[in-house]
């Protein structure tokens, strides 16, 4: 069961004195709300090497950029590239340890570093898409081998601008087959998929269930979705009908995956804000309230009501889900 849900089930028997209010922490313990000490030094351990590993890189960068002006191309090149060999080494020496996974994901930034300084040392003429997407190249091999989700969540980031640069330079694939939406739609695209893979992987492999993940590529998939769907109604896009079709399925998935599947509070509550802003964008739209006070009050009224009904719903599921579990 969720901590949090369990402290509060917790919480509701001894207020219905279930539980007697002595006993309030040795229900905790059981339930394992309440972190022992070893669970205390291994989240203090954690915490250590995550903000050692932090401060040495920042120091490493913070280092370079006052000594840079003064140090030869080539030694940057070979400072660069020992960066990276020196991390690939210490993820090769720690490789049975948690902690070699900082390594790894810290070879793959450097690795971007890399790119970037032969493209300003060089002058090359490359587009900026083709950074990153050479560098989501590079370290795919890295990513499919370390089985760490901060990097894939990398990895994806990397996809996203690729898509996002290529966009802005040719206005869609190879600059002929897509309108207007090509970039959201692209990006819709990706970050579904992606979601959706991961929701399905996250069953089968233990490194893959951590939410926070997720949920951002959830936001990547909302928000493209969304935009499509304001272009749709503002734009009179109506020719696409598509993107209303992609919508719909999107918002049914979406409903029935994590109302009845995974029980995520956190992807309804995203749905629903989608659904304001969309019915919200359609009301004003049929208003057509260019100057008009009563409409933008009928507005407000609107987002209100539609606001006050979707926290109501998030509401009742959060009970229903604590009383089930």
């Amino acid at each position: 069961m969720n901590p949090t849900r369990a402290k509060a089930l917790i919480q509701q028997w001894t207020a219905q004195q279930k539980i007697p209010p002595q006993q309030l922490n040795h229900a905790f313990e059981l339930a394992d709300i309440s972190p022992s000490a070893n669970r205390w030094w291994h989240f203090l351990d954690k915490l250590l090497l995550a903000n050692g590993g932090g401060l040495v890189l920042i120091g490493v960068v913070f280092f370079f950029a006052f000594n840079w002006q003064a140090i030869g191309r080539f030694h940057k090149f070979a400072l660069i590239e020992a960066l990276v060999l020196a991390s690939m080494a210490a993820y090769s020496r720690y490789l049975v340890k948690p902690s070699a996974k900082v390594f790894i994901l810290a070879a793959s930034v450097f690795v971007g570093v890399l790119l970037a300084f032969y493209g300003q040392t060089y002058q090359t003429g490359a587009d900026t898409w083709q950074l990153f997407a050479m560098w989501a190249l590079l370290i795919t091999p890295w990513v499919m081998l370390a089985q760490f989700a901060a990097l894939w969540l990398l990895w994806l980031i990397l996809v996203n601008l690729s898509l996002f640069l290529y966009y802005q330079v040719f206005h869609g694939l190879f600059g002929v087959l897509f309108s207007g939406q090509a970039m959201q739609l692209a990006l819709f695209v990706v970050n579904t998929l992606a979601l959706s893979v991961w929701e399905w992987a996250a069953r089968r492999y233990d490194w893959l269930k951590g939410r926070s993940e997720v949920r951002l590529l959830a936001i990547a998939s909302g928000l493209s979705v969304t935009w499509l769907m304001l272009d749709f109604i503002f734009n009179d896009s109506y020719r696409l009908a598509y993107i209303f079709v992609s919508y719909v399925l999107w918002l049914a998935v979406f409903y029935v995956v994590y109302r009845y599947k995974i029980k995520d509070l956190f992807m309804l509550a995203g749905a629903s804000l989608s659904l304001i802003i969309l019915s919200t964008a359609l009301f004003a739209d049929w208003l057509s309230l260019a100057k008009d006070g009563a409409g933008l009050f009928l507005i407000a009224l609107w987002v209100i009501l539609s606001s006050g009904v979707a926290m109501r719903w998030l509401r009742k599921l959060a009970q229903e889900q604590l009383t089930h579990d």
